[in-house]
């Protein structure tokens, strides 16, 4: 990153506003976003990664809890593994708060969230004043994208800014974790083991519906 961290978070919380797109650093891989408020822009995300509209994008927030509950209905379970993790390689998925809609949700009534331990991605989230709509920046089905050449060369053309903050740490997608029903689930294993989420929870195991762990 050449400009000061101010300059590039005034100009991305200007470009979102706005209804651009902009390509974000996260701890797990570079990530597409826009302003869940403008659901314009959530469409174009859609198109740049010529994605199923069926498919919800999840929701990166910041460091105030309060925005956090005015969007989704946080279950104990979930406020179980917040507390025991912080910010980090995970996905949570829970009921949404009634009164919203986006077409990041894809006519589902659940939100798929993450805080991640990016400085300026939280710094980003807090001055917009709202979540993220997001998902890896790569075209469906392509790799996804651990440097932000990688989210360029894929997504690029739709968006109007990049961050590049160099390689991601983790370099492995976030695990989703599934705690809308009444048994949890892990639909996607990445950062964090199914183990690792079962022990927080206190219970023997956690089914698995896909690993992206080699």
């Amino acid at each position: 990153m050449t400009d000061s961290p101010g300059s590039l978070i005034d100009r991305a919380v200007e470009l979102l506003r706005s209804g651009e797109l902009v390509i974000l650093p996260t701890d797990t891989v570079y990530g597409i976003a826009a302003d869940v408020r403008n659901d314009d822009a959530v469409t174009a995300i859609y198109r740049a990664k010529q994605r199923d509209p069926a498919q919800p994008l999840q929701l990166l927030f910041g460091r105030d809890p309060a925005l956090l509950e005015q969007y989704a209905d946080l279950t104990p379970a979930a406020r179980r593994l917040v507390d025991a993790l912080g910010p980090g390689a995970w996905t949570i998925i829970v009921p949404g708060r009634p009164g919203w809609s986006s077409p990041a949700l894809s006519g589902g009534s659940t939100v798929g969230f993450r805080i991640v331990p990016v400085d300026i991605v939280l710094d980003i989230v807090d001055a917009l004043g709202a979540p993220l709509a997001a998902t890896s920046a790569n075209v469906s089905g392509g790799p996804s994208p651990v440097t932000a050449e990688e989210a360029a060369r894929q997504v690029g053309a739709f968006c109007a800014m990049t961050i590049d903050a160099g390689p991601t740490a983790q370099g492995i997608d976030s695990t989703v974790i599934d705690l809308s029903g009444p048994d949890p689930v892990v639909l996607r294993e990445g950062a964090i083991t199914a183990n690792q989420l079962a022990s927080i929870l206190g219970v023997a195991s956690i089914p698995v519906r896909r690993s992206v762990r080699s």
